[in-house]
């Protein structure tokens, strides 16, 4: 018979560790897990690349994801490519269950690659879309192409790296890590509570470390997605994201003593 580790884990906790706890606020909390908030999502990519070879401007609903990764950054951090991209739902619905690496490939971290793929991707868009431009279908057939191009390299990516490694060089992607510094809900953890068991960061779709971010009581890493998935995942419920400006380290309970 399956032993549910949650409750067990529950059971532990003595009343004086639970009344220690910081308070969270359960209004920012899924009651399902994060994944099933979106299940069908990444469907709309797939009817853009198919339904794009034939009616060109559907590709026109790429540029309006792109923009909203953009100008949601300064206002929710990497939140959109977490819980709105219909491509980052791909990742996590479909490749996640085709093949899962634990861990974030070197490469796909480097700045200098970041930076490079920004750049080379935007300028490959920009010039096709000045010749493109005037005509509706021509554009719109532009951000097909780049979709789909950029889609099959992805999977390559995770197939051989990490199902999210796309979303580490995506340029839209970049733009949020850059201007989402700091905003939006931080990573926040009820100390001492936490029972160290990784559980948290083993479910991480972008393979950070949320204990360790949570514990430092500052911004949380500008690549994480707000996707609740550590926060669902914890055994001890000890994780929250939090809205506003980050927590100062002596207000917080179990912290300052």
């Amino acid at each position: 018979m399956p032993i549910d580790t949650r409750t067990e884990v529950s059971e532990m906790t003595s009343p004086v560790e639970t009344a220690s706890k910081p308070p969270v606020d359960w209004k920012t909390r899924s009651a399902r897990p994060w994944y099933h908030r979106s299940r069908w999502l990444w469907m709309v990519m797939a009817a853009v690349i198919v339904g794009g070879a034939f009616y060109p401007l559907i590709g026109l609903a790429v540029a309006i994801c792109f923009l909203g990764a953009i100008l949601s950054g300064p206002f929710f951090g990497r939140k959109w490519c977490g819980v709105w991209c219909p491509r980052g739902n791909f990742w996590d619905r479909i490749m996640s269950q085709a093949i899962r690496k634990p861990k974030m490939p070197a490469w796909a971290k480097s700045k200098a690659v970041r930076v490079g793929v920004l750049i080379a991707l935007m300028g490959a868009m920009t010039t096709q879309l000045v010749f493109a431009w005037g005509d509706w279908e021509a554009v719109g057939r532009v951000f097909v192409i780049l979709l789909t191009v950029t889609t099959a390299v992805g999977v390559f990516m995770a197939l051989t790296g990490h199902q999210r490694a796309w979303c580490k060089v995506c340029p839209a992607g970049t733009m949020a890590y850059w201007l989402g510094k700091g905003k939006g809900q931080q990573l926040r953890i009820g100390q001492p509570d936490c029972r160290n068991c990784g559980a948290c960061g083993a479910v991480c779709p972008m393979d950070l470390t949320p204990q360790a971010m949570a514990a430092a009581d500052g911004p949380t890493h500008a690549d994480c997605l707000k996707c609740s998935a550590c926060v669902n995942r914890c055994p001890v419920n000890v994780l929250w994201l939090e809205s506003g400006k980050p927590a100062v380290p002596s207000t917080r309970e179990g912290k300052a003593a």
